[in-house]
């Protein structure tokens, strides 16, 4: 049986990650950047990867499709839309996936596979979970390409064995 966990509702991190990825959208860039088309719709694919940002390898793990999440809107109007995948879980602990040099990338579209939009390698400090059941790390996905696209990615043990992966994007202004 796999647990899934409330993740982003628990952990201060993320939130905190989470925060400072948006602040990235709102500093200047040194310089005119042309976005990679996109429409908020959209889903983009994520994977898991062998290598690094620099040198990709092949697909270890697909993650679920990072897309807009759908509900009920509450509170200030105006923020930047954040697109983020379902929790995924991958049948292979957290600490193989960390020592065995691996990246986290995502892809503009299905129809465009190989236009890469944000990429994060998997390391960095790895902390004990909040209710103590395993560890965790939460990574940056850089922008690529010029997309305007930043995000996190979280990955935790889920417990059994295994490592549950959510992925979340945050849509440029311009994309709006």
């Amino acid at each position: 049986m796999h647990h899934v966990p409330r993740v982003f509702g628990r952990s201060s991190r993320v939130a905190a990650v989470t925060a400072l990825a948006a602040l990235t959208l709102l500093v200047p860039g040194s310089g005119a950047q042309t976005p990679v088309a996109d429409t908020a719709e959209e889903a983009h694919p994520a994977h898991i990867h062998s290598g690094t940002c620099e040198q990709l390898g092949d697909v270890v793990f697909p993650l679920a499709d990072v897309v807009t999440q759908s509900g009920e809107e509450m509170g200030a109007a105006g923020g930047h839309p954040v697109k983020v995948s379902e929790v995924n879980h991958v049948d292979v602990p957290l600490q193989e996936i960390i020592d065995g040099g691996h990246a986290i990338n995502v892809h503009l579209s299905a129809e465009e596979i190989g236009t890469y939009i944000a990429c994060g390698n998997i390391g960095g400090v790895v902390h004990e979970r909040e209710n103590g059941e395993g560890m965790e790390i939460t990574i940056a996905l850089a922008e690529l390409n010029d997309s305007g696209h930043v995000g996190i990615a979280w990955l935790g043990d889920d417990g059994e064995g295994g490592t549950n992966v959510i992925v979340s994007l945050i849509e440029p202004e311009e994309m709006q």
